[in-house]
Parts: structure tokens; C-alpha cells; sequence
């Protein structure tokens, strides 16, 4: 049986995976809306069936994304800051093409403040998925004084200033129990 936690992460991963579709204007909105108004209540057979479709359709993004079955007991999930970084050293120390992991930058790199791997359990090498933005690896460490705060790698410095600062959720399959 899934908790109602679980249902919900599932809810918003698949919301998240398909917000590219937007409607084109407010006017079209407005005729949803009018037309939900109109329509006779939902079957409950029929509500159950498509949840069930949402729910397999979403352990299957769930998989594609971790590369592996996953539990839903595992999906651990956290509000971030979201910041983009460059390899300069300026942002970095003196060995700026470097992670703190000791693989070099590349595209899909992400950064994590250090409370995420000490309190929530993140680990270099671990991917990790940040809905609107994409899939990453973590392998690299923020400086300590960054809280619930992840940075991109951009390979260029105006893109990672063009970037700013935004909001967004980690999504990610704890390591502890998935390796017990």
C-alpha cells in the first residue's frame, strides 16, 4: 500500500515531467474551465484506472531516471535553492576543472551544499533529478556556509550568471537503503 507521501511525489514528479505541455492562452483556460463545470462527475472505476495509469506511467520515470527499479520508500525528496557555477577560480579553488570528487566538470555535474550529504544523505556519484532542470551526478561540494543549496555546472561563466538564483526540488533515491 502507498502512503499518501508517496503518492503525492509521484503526483508532482509527473507534473514536473510534463510541464512542457502549457495551454497557449487564458482564453483557452477559461474554456477548460467552463467545460469541467459542465462535465457529470468522475466514475470512480475510471478515476481509479487512470491513477493506476499515472501511478505506473510515474515508476517509470522513476526508473529511467535511476537507471533501476526503485522503491518508493527510498524517493527522498527536498526544497533547494538552485544557483549555477562556472569553472573559474573565482568559484572554485585552485583547481577549478576539478570536482571536489576528483573527476573533471563536464555537462550534468551538479554541486551540493554540504547538508544535503550530511543530513540527507546524498554521495558523490549519486544521480539526482531536479524537475524542469534535468538529471544530474552528483560530484562536487559547496562551500559550508550554503544551506539546501545546489549549483549547476555551466561550461561558461555568463551562462552560469545568466542562470540566477532559483527554486526547485531535489529528487533523489536514498543510498543507505537502497544499498542495505
Amino acid at each position: 500500500m502507498l502512503r499518501p507521501r508517496a503518492i503525492l511525489l509521484i503526483i508532482l514528479l509527473l507534473a514536473f515531467a510534463l510541464a512542457g505541455i502549457h495551454e497557449a492562452d487564458r482564453g483557452q483556460e477559461r474554456e477548460r474551465q467552463s467545460a469541467l463545470r459542465l462535465m457529470p462527475p468522475p466514475d470512480p472505476v475510471q478515476e481509479l484506472a487512470a491513477v493506476r495509469k499515472d501511478l505506473q506511467r510515474a515508476l517509470s520515470l522513476l526508473v529511467e531516471c535511476f537507471g533501476h527499479p526503485v522503491d518508493l520508500k527510498q524517493v527522498k525528496s527536498t526544497a533547494v535553492t538552485i544557483t549555477a557555477y562556472s569553472s573559474t577560480a573565482g568559484q572554485c579553488d585552485s583547481t577549478p576543472h576539478l570536482t571536489a570528487s576528483d573527476h573533471p566538470v563536464r555537462v550534468g555535474i551538479l554541486a551540493v551544499s554540504r547538508d544535503l550529504v550530511e543530513e540527507m544523505g546524498l554521495a558523490f556519484g549519486q544521480r539526482v533529478l531536479i524537475p524542469g532542470y534535468g538529471l544530474f551526478e552528483v560530484r562536487d561540494l559547496m562551500h559550508p556556509r550554503w544551506r539546501r543549496k545546489v549549483d549547476i555546472w555551466e561550461s561558461d561563466r555568463e551562462a552560469a550568471r545568466l542562470f540566477g538564483k532559483q527554486q526547485g526540488t531535489l529528487i533523489w533515491v536514498d543510498a543507505k537503503k537502497e544499498n542495505a
